[in-house]
């Protein structure tokens, strides 16, 4: 069974583009880099609320998902998007 996260991310004021930019950025490096265990990363941006965002990854298996969040690229996404995430909610999912 795959693993499945969604994460509802709240952006500061003024920076959604640019976080959901860099999101998609890393989503396609994600996939790019982690072939075969990163499946899918997709990066949502509500029309109806100015500061949210929603991720919505899928990963082969949780240890696929624990490398990703253990990897050299998304410490780098963090350094870079960090200050930009004022609120957040994660739900990891069976797929």
């Amino acid at each position: 069974m795959a693993t499945g996260l969604i994460v509802h991310l709240e952006i500061a004021d003024g920076r959604r583009d640019e976080f959901a930019a860099l999101a998609r950025a890393h989503g396609e490096r994600s996939v790019r880099l982690e072939e075969g265990n990163c499946l899918s990363f997709e990066v949502f941006v509500p029309a109806e609320n100015a500061q949210e965002v929603i991720l919505v990854e899928k990963y082969v298996d949780d240890a696929a998902l624990q490398a990703h969040w253990d990897s050299a690229h998304m410490a780098a996404y963090m350094a870079q998007t960090g200050s930009m995430i004022v609120g957040r909610t994660r739900y990891l999912c069976s797929v």
